[in-house]
């Protein structure tokens, strides 16, 4: 870090957030961002990625939260007598949802060469904008994906190219709805068998044999149902899925031979199955879809992220460098309330021979 100390740097950078324009090359070599910078650069992702703007993200002051959880039983109120007394006690239960982003280091690099400096609008002063644009955008696509992939049954990160250990690192919301959190302690609904649940509610797609099945309005139908009534929402719950089986299942509907398939075929009519909303996500795998209020699933990042840049080194010389420059943080993912949605397995590949 040169003469610099840790206290001037973070005092440097307190002084140039991320969020900000004209952010010089010297103010982004530092040691620990700040928390408020940290905060303006996940509000950056949220506008980048449609899911993070849609999903409940928040800074995590620790690396290890506990979030509480209050169940609601159907009725929770009783009786009295008069001049008798207030002696019985609420049935709610309590839990938590915990985030743990221990152990769960990701790091981008981003190594734009001196060439580049001549074909490009960005003068010596503003190119510290274009290195932080670069890590937004990459930040909140890889985030995005590791949301919706991670250690997933199937379409996990090792399944699109993804290095095996991410699956290992980190449990995404798919994965979560699987059972893949054993430090939570969720409250189930008062009328389950079980108290508390580790699982979403989940609808197979599959026929009697373990095959995908194409996406239909059966499907929606029976997704809905699977989901207690209590959180039909239907200004907040959605259908979430794959982009390419949203285009399908409007294919199928244009297939019918009545007002409905020629509306859809004009695009004059939105696809809204039983008045829900459905919402393509990209690089949402194909073979789930999730019944639930986006704000149902939650992103936690670490608040103390770390930015260096490096511009003299043996590799910066040879390959013609401008600057090396990592951003690296911590984070994790939950769900917040596991019997608030459904999820759909067992969707056939829209696009497959």
């Amino acid at each position: 870090m040169g003469t610099n100390t840790i206290d001037a740097v973070r005092k440097q950078n307190q002084e140039a957030t991320l969020y900000q324009k004209d952010i010089g090359l010297a103010e982004l070599d530092g040691f620990q961002l700040p928390a408020d910078v940290t905060e303006e650069f996940l509000a950056r992702m949220q506008k980048e990625v449609n899911i993070l703007g849609e999903a409940d993200t928040m800074t995590l002051e620790r690396l290890e939260m506990d979030v509480p959880q209050f169940g609601v039983p159907r009725l929770s109120g009783h009786t009295r007598a008069e001049e008798a007394s207030r002696t019985s006690n609420s049935a709610a239960e309590s839990g938590e949802v915990s985030f743990n982003a221990t152990d769960q280091s990701y790091y981008i690099l981003v190594e734009p060469k001196r060439d580049a400096l001549k074909n490009t609008h960005y003068g010596p002063e503003q190119f510290g904008d274009y290195i932080v644009d670069e890590f937004v955008q990459r930040w909140g696509n890889d985030v995005a994906l590791i949301a919706m992939r991670a250690n997933a049954d199937s379409g996990n990160l090792q399944s699109i190219g993804g290095a095996a250990e991410l699956d290992t690192t980190f449990d995404g919301w798919i994965a979560i709805a699987e059972g893949e959190d054993s430090a939570s302690n969720r409250i189930g609904l008062e009328d389950t068998a079980d108290a508390e649940t580790s699982t979403m509610p989940e609808v197979d797609n599959t026929d009697g044999s373990g095959n995908p099945q194409p996406l239909d309005t059966s499907v929606f139908n029976t997704a809905i149902q699977t989901l207690d009534s209590r959180y039909r929402d239907q200004d907040q719950t959605v259908f979430l899925m794959n982009p390419d089986q949203v285009q399908q299942y409007a294919m199928s509907l244009t297939e019918r031979e009545d007002p409905l398939g020629s509306a859809v075929i004009f695009g004059d009519s939105d696809l809204t199955p039983f008045s829900y909303d459905i919402v393509g996500v990209n690089g949402w795998p194909t073979e789930y879809a999730m019944f639930t209020d986006p704000s149902n699933l939650a992103f936690g990042l670490f608040e103390e992220m770390e930015l260096d840049q490096t511009t003299d080194t043996d590799k910066v010389h040879e390959d013609r460098l401008h600057s090396r420059n990592w951003l690296e943080g911590q984070f994790d993912f939950q769900i917040k309330e596991m019997q608030a949605g459904t999820l759909v397995t067992g969707l056939a590949d829209p696009l497959a021979a």
